[in-house]
This record gives C-alpha cells, sequence and structure tokens, in this order.
C-alpha cells in the first residue's frame, strides 16, 4: 500500500503566498531597511539632519543619545536666526540647529551630537533653562563624537568657519577634557544674545534656590519669579506673552494656595537641582572612564591634529 501525502486545507494553500510576502517584510524589517531615516522621521523633516542622527547612532558614544531621543522626541530643525550655535526652546520640544552647517555631514553631525547630549540632561532632570554645565558636558561628548568619527583636518578646511569647533577640539586632545570643558564654559558665560547666552551656572541656580526658600517666609517670593520671568524673556527663553500669563495665573490664586504653592515650587525646583548635579557629576565620570578605554583612537587623533595650536 502507497504511502498518501495528507490532504491541505485549500484554505492553508491559499494563504501560503501571504505567508511568504509576511515573511519576506519581516526579513526586511531585521535588516533595518525600515529602520534609520523612517526612525527619525519624528526628530526633524530636513534630509541633512536625518543623515547626521543616522551618522551619530552609528557611533559607539552616539547609540545611547539616538535611543532616547526616540523614546522621548524633540523637533530638530534648522535656525533662521543668525549665530552658528544651537538654540533650545524647550517648551515648544523644539532644538534649532546652525543652518550654515547643512552641507558639511560631518559638522552638522557634531553639532546635532552636542545639542542632542545637553536635550538629554536637560530631560533627564527637568530643567528647562540650560546651564554652562550642560555645555560642558555636551563638548566633552562632541569631542568623543568626532574620535570616534575619525574627524580629520580636512573636515574642517573644508569649513572656514569651523575655527572654534577646531579650537576646542584641541584642547580636548592635546590639554585634556578640563581645558575643553573650560573653554565650553567660557563661550556659555559670553554675551552672545543670537546664542542665549550668558547662560546660568550650578552655582548661581544654588544661589537662587537658597533666596527662594528664603523668600517664602520674608515675603518676596513672588517678586524672585517675576524678576527669573523676565530675565528669560531677555534671553529668548519664553515670550512675554507667556511671562505675563504665568504672573496673572498667580495673582489669581486664593490666599489659602499660595503658600502650599510656594514650597511645591521650591521642592520641584531643588529636586530639579540635585539630579542636574547628579547627571553632570556622571558625565564627567563617562568620559574620564571613555578616555581610560580609547587611549590608542586619542593617539591617532592627536597625530591627525598635530598641528593644533598653529595658525
Amino acid at each position: 500500500m502507497r504511502d498518501e501525502k495528507p490532504l491541505q486545507p485549500k484554505f492553508w494553500v491559499k494563504l501560503r503566498p501571504t505567508l511568504h510576502l509576511l515573511g519576506a517584510v519581516l526579513v526586511l524589517f531585521g535588516s533595518g531597511c525600515f529602520s534609520g531615516k523612517k526612525r527619525d522621521a519624528g526628530l526633524t523633516s530636513e534630509p541633512s539632519i536625518e543623515r547626521a542622527l543616522e551618522a551619530l547612532r552609528n557611533t559607539p558614544s552616539g547609540r545611547q543619545v539616538t535611543d532616547f531621543l526616540h523614546k522621548k522626541p524633540v523637533l530638530f530643525e534648522y535656525s533662521n536666526t543668525p549665530g552658528r550655535c544651537h538654540k533650545f526652546s524647550l517648551r515648544t520640544g523644539r532644538i534649532f540647529l546652525p543652518r550654515e552647517l547643512k552641507d558639511s555631514d560631518t559638522l552638522l553631525t557634531l553639532a546635532l551630537a552636542r545639542a542632542a547630549y545637553i536635550y538629554r540632561l536637560s530631560a533627564l532632570s527637568g530643567l528647562e533653562e540650560l546651564v554652562s554645565e550642560e555645555e560642558e558636558a555636551g563638548a566633552l561628548f562632541q569631542a568623543r563624537v568626532a574620535v570616534e568619527l575619525g574627524l580629520t583636518n580636512a573636515d574642517l578646511a573644508r569649513d572656514k568657519s569651523a575655527r572654534e569647533l577646531r579650537s576646542d577640539f584641541c584642547a580636548y586632545l592635546m590639554q585634556g577634557s578640563g581645558a575643553a570643558a573650560l573653554a565650553a564654559r567660557n563661550e556659555a558665560l559670553s554675551l552672545e544674545p543670537d546664542c542665549q547666552r550668558p547662560l546660568e551656572t550650578l552655582q548661581s541656580r544654588k544661589v537662587w534656590l537658597d533666596d527662594m526658600r528664603e523668600a517664602i517666609n520674608n515675603g518676596s517670593f513672588f517678586q524672585l519669579l517675576y524678576e527669573r520671568d523676565r530675565a528669560r524673556v531677555r534671553k529668548g527663553i519664553i515670550t512675554m506673552n507667556a511671562a505675563m500669563k504665568s504672573e496673572a495665573a498667580i495673582k489669581a490664586m486664593p490666599t489659602y494656595e499660595i503658600y502650599r504653592y510656594q514650597r511645591s515650587f521650591y521642592d520641584d525646583q531643588s529636586g530639579v537641582f540635585s539630579r542636574i548635579e547628579r547627571l553632570y557629576r556622571d558625565s564627567l565620570r563617562e568620559d574620564e572612564a571613555w578616555r581610560r578605554t580609547n587611549r590608542a583612537a586619542l593617539e591617532r587623533a592627536r597625530e591627525e591634529f598635530s598641528g593644533c595650536g598653529l595658525p
């Protein structure tokens, strides 16, 4: 008696081509054909910034930052105002990059890396206004990414306005992280309104917090809030309309809610300060660890930029 193959239901016979197609689609997904730019579509509408995001994601240090961007998205756009610097509008969920870098994939990737790292610190801490320590940490991260990308003299020579980046990178390579952080701090504290500078420091934030605590008891709490909002308006962080709305909302509070609001505001800001202080310390330790494990890459970069300091 011959062995007979079991009859297959017509349903499965008809479904087989569909299953084959589905399998092919899954293979494409697994190979990354639908990743990359598609994943970055929610972060920017600019093809050049999409390329920068992909380049950053492909570096050892950049993966963690780009993964965070997908968990807590922000929109990257080109700035329409002057200044070769990033600008943050955290309340609207936007970060503006220098338009002048649009045609330089490498320099754009480095500008994006710095801004994205700073955004991550702000988002994790809850800080609504940048401090110079975030710029310092961002500058160190940018330098690490530059080493991992294999930045060359030729990359910077193509852009005559990259002198500041070259100076910062040379400081990181030749003088160490401390010198690079100091250079970033000096830039952050310089008077440059187009770049939302000068920034505050952790120390000035601590002084402000101490003043707020005292103000709860001496009746000057809302005056300090008013002065803070006016300073933010001058820096372009918030609009005058937003400041006026905030002031009106506070003035409309019932008396019995005012003390509770003051305590809640102070406690929230104290928590933010503690988190950003810890994140800043962590970023410095992260940089130290990276330098220890990437000595060979640093040495190659020093050879490439052996002319640092020369005109």
